[in-house]
């Protein structure tokens, strides 16, 4: 939930069942900073383990009821979030280390995994910044960080540079050791 909705950890534990409409498609409503309130759509396999854990805890229709609560309190807190998923990243972990190679993640890594995952799917700024529920576009500007390969892979994709760049061939064997700095371009 806290990937597919980009929530963060407190707004997580604020969901209510009330929160929650199961549609054609199923949306969330979250309270962010500054009390400000979002409707995210999540992905249909979220929304059946969704409405699975509602039917299983019995609270489809206690529509003032929170979401997701702790062993001791109705109302789960961050760092019961946190030690969740401390948790189960640490058993991901062991049975397949190669897929995590920083040493620790927090629920806010889902948040930043959903962000730069819908940046590299070609989803503009302005759009995951609504999804976020961020007042300006410089905070969302904080997820923007792509690597090499994405960016080459818009240049080309997109066609950004057009025909600006020469291909090999086009190139007289007389000019080609002029334009080496070409080798270096990851078009």
């Amino acid at each position: 939930m806290l990937y597919a909705s980009g929530a963060r950890a407190q707004e997580l534990c604020d969901i209510t069942v009330g929160d929650i409409r199961f549609d054609d498609k199923t949306s969330v409503k979250l309270v962010g900073k500054g009390n400000k309130g979002r409707i995210v759509t999540i992905p249909d396999k979220c929304a059946e383990l969704l409405l699975f854990h509602l039917k299983s805890n019995g609270i489809t229709n206690k529509f003032d009821k929170y979401v997701f609560s702790s062993q001791t309190h109705e109302h789960m807190s961050i760092s019961c979030v946190e030690g969740i998923v401390k948790k189960y990243v640490r058993l991901a972990k062991r049975y397949n280390s190669d897929l995590f190679p920083e040493k620790s993640y927090t629920p806010h890594s889902f948040r930043h995994s959903i962000a730069v995952h819908m940046l590299e799917s070609g989803i503009p700024l302005p759009v995951i910044k609504n999804f976020l529920g961020h007042t300006s576009i410089e905070t969302t500007m904080m997820y923007a960080t792509v690597s090499d390969d994405l960016i080459n892979r818009y240049l080309k994709d997109k066609n950004i540079l057009g025909d600006m760049i020469p291909s090999k061939q086009s190139i007289p064997a007389t000019e080609k050791s002029g334009l080496e700095f070409l080798k270096t371009m990851k078009v």
